[in-house]
């Protein structure tokens, strides 16, 4: 019975599972010459195959649902945030963290309204391409405007990678919050999309974003210059973050 695809996940060896609408879960192996599906090694490729049909021999053999309901990546829920994929109605609220001296001071300084918006059209267009990106990050209890964070790949150091980023209104700093996005961010990064490795940098005098980055489990890697200026480049690959998941469960 053809079902068709709503979700990937990854199993206990890394292979990837199809989630299917049945709840029923499918290996989507790519093993060169018996299977080719070069598209499931990659987080757009995935993303092209959702609403795919599969056919599903557990259906056939009236099997009960095996998988978890899939939890979408476009809005996120943490204990005091809730992340939300940038939507094109967002320029108003962009508008706020990008116009603040404070907030743009490490990050190249105020924009204009109109790189704000060309900001925005990419942030969507992210979204649209690779199935990940940039979340507008609210207040769980009031809903007020925190900042933005998420995941985006980018040119950096000489090498296209994919950033794990976070920025925060000041009435936000120093809460914790930072941490709290970019293990979320980690979560869906290697546990949902299946990325193999995800990096972070920051000025060298940004203490602060610093001590995120080393507390979540990111490793510095080598300084940088990126947009002109000098930076830390740090890296954090999916084996090693899984390792500090198990050594933290030991503890």
């Amino acid at each position: 019975m053809e079902q068709l695809i709503i979700g990937f996940r990854l199993d206990e060896v890394d292979d990837w599972v199809a989630i299917l609408t049945c709840g029923h879960g499918q290996h989507v192996r790519h093993e060169p010459p018996l299977t080719f599906r070069p598209w499931v090694l990659t987080p757009q490729g995935r993303q092209e195959k959702i609403g795919w049909p599969l056919n599903c021999v557990r259906c056939d053999r009236g099997e009960p649902p095996t998988e978890e309901p899939m939890k979408p990546i476009d809005t996120v829920h943490t204990e005091r945030l809730i992340a939300e994929r940038f939507q094109p109605d967002h320029f108003d609220l962009l508008c706020q963290i990008h116009r603040n001296p404070a907030v743009m001071a490490t990050l190249g300084g105020v924009r204009s309204d109109e790189t704000t918006r060309q900001n925005l059209q990419d942030y969507v267009a992210h979204w649209e391409t690779h199935g990940f990106g940039l979340w507008l990050l609210r207040d769980r209890a009031s809903r007020a405007l925190v900042g933005r964070a998420g995941l985006k790949w980018i040119d950096v150091g000489g090498n296209r990678e994919i950033e794990l980023g976070y920025t925060f209104l000041p009435d936000y700093w120093g809460r914790g919050l930072a941490t709290e996005i970019a293990a979320a961010s980690l979560a869906v990064g290697f546990e949902r999309l299946g990325l193999e490795e995800l990096v972070c940098f920051t000025l060298t005098t940004n203490f602060a974003s610093q001590r995120v980055m080393e507390k979540v489990g990111f490793v510095f890697e080598r300084e940088i210059v990126h947009t002109g200026e000098a930076m830390l480049l740090y890296r954090l690959t999916r084996k090693a973050y899984r390792q500090n998941a198990t050594d933290r469960e030991i503890v």
